[in-house]
């Protein structure tokens, strides 16, 4: 179901079968992690919010959004963030992985993490990317490489949009796994950033830590983000009125027809 005009799942349960699914029996697809950076670039560029939307399924990574959604539609939504993702499926050693476009260093500290945990990490593999524009990147090589390692998962760290948009041009390419823009979950899992110890109900607050990690970054985004939150918020209420009023009235079309045949 689209939120916002982009397509997200809230629903956890169905969200871990998709992907157990698709790492367990090979199949290839992609899942973005949708935060309020990514919600804000989808809503201003149409392009980008179609490679959204052309992934097998996305997770909400952003208690607000969830907050706001579950408002608009009277519903308890809750988001899944990229860090908890990331931790929930790379100590599973039963999936072959692949960490892509991290560099050898933060991929080694993860192997490491693992280590530390009394967790094998034979099932982990390495690819760093050469630094280049989305466009620039020779796409069937690469998938020939990643092919050879035959992954179940992979995990692509490029940042937002950068990641989203590899995954849907690599894929094609690919024989198999389902990919994952991941962001920064990679310095999370290490420590490099710490996911806040508190919490208030389903906020977590992540965005606090990336903000004092990267404030000029995570400050342009925080308040493009911010000032997009009445348009969000009115534009998909006023779906939902529309959605509401053809409902009522095709169930008020099914029941006229039902009292005419009644009458014949």
């Amino acid at each position: 179901m689209t939120y916002f005009d982009v397509k997200l799942e809230f629903n956890h349960a169905i969200l871990h079968d998709i992907i157990i699914d698709y790492a367990a029996n090979r199949k290839k697809g992609y899942v973005c992690v949708v935060d309020a950076n990514v919600l804000t670039m989808a809503q201003k560029c149409n392009v980008y919010r179609e490679v959204i939307n052309n992934s097998t399924i996305n997770t909400c990574d952003g208690g607000s959004i969830a907050a706001l959604a579950g408002i608009i539609h009277k519903n308890k939504f809750r988001a899944l963030n990229g860090p908890d993702l990331f931790s929930h499926y790379i100590e599973k050693n039963i999936y072959r992985q692949l960490l892509l476009g991290s560099s050898e260093e933060v991929s080694n500290e993860i192997k490491q993490q693992l280590v530390k945990k009394n967790l094998d990490d034979q099932h982990l593999q390495v690819m760093p990317l050469p630094f280049l524009s989305v466009d620039q990147f020779d796409y069937r090589s690469i998938a020939d490489s990643i092919n050879k390692i035959q992954p179940n998962i992979i995990w692509v760290s490029l940042g937002a949009p950068k990641q989203e948009i590899f995954m849907s041009k690599i894929l094609p390419h690919l024989s198999a796994g389902v990919m994952f823009g991941i962001g920064a979950a990679f310095n999370f899992y290490i420590g490099k950033i710490e996911i806040p110890k508190f919490q208030i109900g389903a906020f977590r607050f992540i965005w606090l830590s990336r903000l004092i990690a990267e404030p000029r970054k995570l400050y342009s985004r925080l308040m493009g983000y911010i000032l997009l939150l009445p348009k969000l918020y009115f534009s998909e209420r006023e779906k939902v009125k529309v959605i509401s009023k053809s409902l009522k009235y095709a169930i008020l079309g099914y029941k006229l027809s039902y009292q005419i045949i009644e009458i014949i």
